[in-house]
């Protein structure tokens, strides 16, 4: 079958027409082939055609690992990205790598992949599938009455594959046609990753009439250019956003920091106060229930330091407390400031900025961080009130938890402590409220930095599942564990491989009846992790979970490859902080096999799971054989 059909598109591509394409209307076609689809990809099928140079010089060179390579890859990483925050979708056809273009797939999608390709074609529109494999029911055999030149696309609502009648569900949508892939969206996407300014198509060019919503993406490309996706995702009211004001919007680096330094006094005295970082949001929707949080809160920092060794809170060690409000009515502001105010004796307010937006709620993390590129030998605390509701009834043991002795970070042991440490679904402390030390806290990249570059591995984390080098079966992927956009936050302080995490707060079930100072009393510090390997708010429930994380822990088939253990941590830290963990980190004990992980990635780096995969197939297979067979014999 693969003969008649290659013979076929051979004679095609060297038909006198493709040799010598006549000019149709003052159209020159400059590549042609057997047939033209836009549908799942603008291609040639078989990959087989006749160019113009002059056209072909217009392509980025297909280089292995080259540019078109990367910059295609990253175009998928986008959009990818766009349709997990259900900005952009797929509705034609499933995800895979073929008709992403992914891979080896990637020529086959090369010499169509300018927006200013002049197509044609020789082959009739009867001319289908099962002509060119000879298995015609009519026992019709391919021959010169098959031949028809003409200027391309003619096969417009032919697809090369994709989701069956899946076309029905967008015939009476135009929103849906506009925001579809396989349209106009997603191959403007590509064109601008690709080709930048040379990626818009021409005004009189065939695309804007042959996809669907093509004349309202004609209009936005005209008044916007190759930024007119992210122009229009702009202004679509995406869900996300980022955490961060705009650097312009943010006050001058030396301004910054010379606030930092007007305390040197209280810092340099023989019992500093404890340096505090507060993030104070307020959302619209859910006012009274912020205000009760930051009021417990404050109750908490009145009391001062809870001295773990005499079991008292340190009634002499004050708090210096630099915080940042998001989202509040002059009444907020105000309230925080008389809570200031009526607890000065014991709390020193430094107000740090005041921001209307509700999203902007990692402000604060930006000063921690100024702070300790100012004063690299101390430690910081950062608190919040932004929690989950689960979180609600624990906010006054967090906030404690973290204040106290018992969570000072160090440089040998610990660098960061928290109430609770867990390493699933990412490397997180409970509520994203630590004690950290300004050694480690100086080797992470700026937050909003870490943003932009945690929002690009989401987009390659996503790519790398859909081409099956990781799996998710503990997660699925979402924008929350991905840490994508303003969710990098809560990522930020675990994400560097230096980490040394420990918690203090009992293993066992909280007794939230209790007082703050008989729970203080219950917390012990230890190396962590050391409890349930993820947090109750990633969880269905504990016995699924239990259930679920033992099989995939023991099954080597899947521990290998998912991304929630070693292969997707050491895919994030190669591609954040190129740099992997010290061999004597707890990293290469906790997660199933560590050790044999520690020497692949020393050696292959991020390619460590393919090389890891192919060391193991024999073992994997039988692996795999030996589970059937029990499987069988249990049934």
């Amino acid at each position: 079958e693969n003969h008649i059909w290659r013979r076929i598109m051979t004679d095609a591509a060297l038909h006198p027409s493709c040799l010598d394409p006549p000019t149709t209307n003052g159209t020159t076609c400059d590549i042609c082939s057997a047939q033209f689809y836009i549908k799942y990809a603008i291609m040639f099928p078989g990959n087989m055609w006749t160019a113009d140079c002059s056209y072909i010089r217009k392509l980025i060179p297909p280089l292995t690992d080259g540019e078109y390579e990367r910059k295609k890859e990253a175009s998928i990483e986008r959009f990818l990205t766009l349709r997990m925050w259900g900005v952009l979708d797929a509705t034609l056809d499933t995800d895979n790598a073929e008709h992403f273009g992914l891979g080896r797939y990637a020529w086959e999608h090369w010499v169509a992949s300018s927006p200013h390709v002049r197509p044609c074609e020789v082959h009739t529109m009867e001319v289908g599938p099962l002509i060119l494999l000879g298995k015609d029911p009519q026992g019709r055999k391919f021959g010169p009455e098959y031949y028809d030149w003409g200027m391309a696309p003619r096969r417009i609502e032919a697809n090369l594959g994709g989701i069956r009648n899946a076309r029905l569900k967008l015939l009476n949508s135009p929103n849906l046609s506009f925001r579809e892939y396989y349209y106009m969206a997603g191959n403007l996407v590509k064109w601008f990753y690709l080709y930048g300014p040379e990626g818009v198509p021409s005004q009189d060019s065939w695309v804007w009439r042959v996809f669907p919503e093509g004349q309202r993406w004609k209009e936005l490309v005209g008044q916007h250019g190759e930024n007119a996706v992210e122009e229009t995702v702009k202004a679509s009211a995406p869900r996300f956003h980022s955490a961060f004001v705009s650097e312009d919007v943010r006050a001058a680096p030396d301004t910054s920091l010379q606030l930092f330094h007007d305390d040197d006094g209280l810092l340099s005295l023989s019992n500093p106060p404890l340096v505090v970082f507060y993030q104070i949001l307020f959302p619209p929707d859910n006012k009274e229930k912020a205000l009760a949080a930051v009021k417990s809160q404050f109750d908490v920092l009145s009391l001062g330091q809870f001295d773990n060794e005499s079991g008292t809170f340190d009634q002499n060690r004050k708090i210096l407390l630099y915080y940042t409000i998001t989202g509040g009515r002059v009444q907020e502001v105000d309230l925080i400031s008389n809570l200031c105010k009526e607890k000065s004796d014991r709390i020193t307010c430094r107000q740090r900025g005041n921001y209307d937006a509700e999203g902007v709620y990692g402000e604060n993390v930006h000063h921690l961080h100024a702070f300790c590129n100012v004063k690299p030998s101390y430690h910081v605390v950062y608190i919040t009130n932004r929690l989950d509701d689960s979180l609600a009834t624990k906010i006054k043991a967090i906030t404690s938890a973290v204040m106290s002795t018992m969570c000072l970070p160090s440089e040998e042991s610990c660098n960061v402590c928290g109430a609770e440490f867990y390493p699933l679904p990412f490397l997180h402390f409970t509520g994203n409220m630590f004690s950290a030390s300004c050694g480690y806290v100086n080797k992470l990249m700026s937050p909003s930095t870490f943003e932009n570059a945690m929002t690009d591995v989401a987009g390659a984390a996503l790519v790398a599942e859909m081409k099956e080098t990781y799996t998710t079966k503990l997660f699925p992927l979402g924008t929350r564990i991905l840490g994508s956009y303003q969710h990098s936050i809560d990522h930020w302080i675990g994400a560097h491989p230096d980490l040394k995490p420990c918690d203090i707060a009992p293993t066992s079930t909280d007794k939230l009846d209790e007082t703050i100072l008989d729970q203080m009393k219950l917390y012990s510090r230890a190396p962590a992790p050391r409890r349930g390997s993820a947090s109750p708010g990633y969880l269905v429930s504990n016995s699924e979970w239990r259930e679920r994380e033992s099989k995939s822990r023991l099954k080597r088939t899947i521990s290998l490859r998912e991304y929630y253990y070693l292969a997707g941590n050491i895919f994030r830290w190669k591609r954040l902080y190129d740099k992997l963990p010290n061999a004597n980190s707890w990293v290469w004990e906790w997660f199933p096999d560590g050790q044999l992980w520690e020497l692949a990635a020393r050696t292959s780096g991020e390619n460590a799971v393919n090389v890891l995969a192919n060391q193991l197939s024999e073992q994997l297979a039988l692996e795999e054989k030996l589970a059937q067979q029990l499987a069988i014999k249990d049934t």
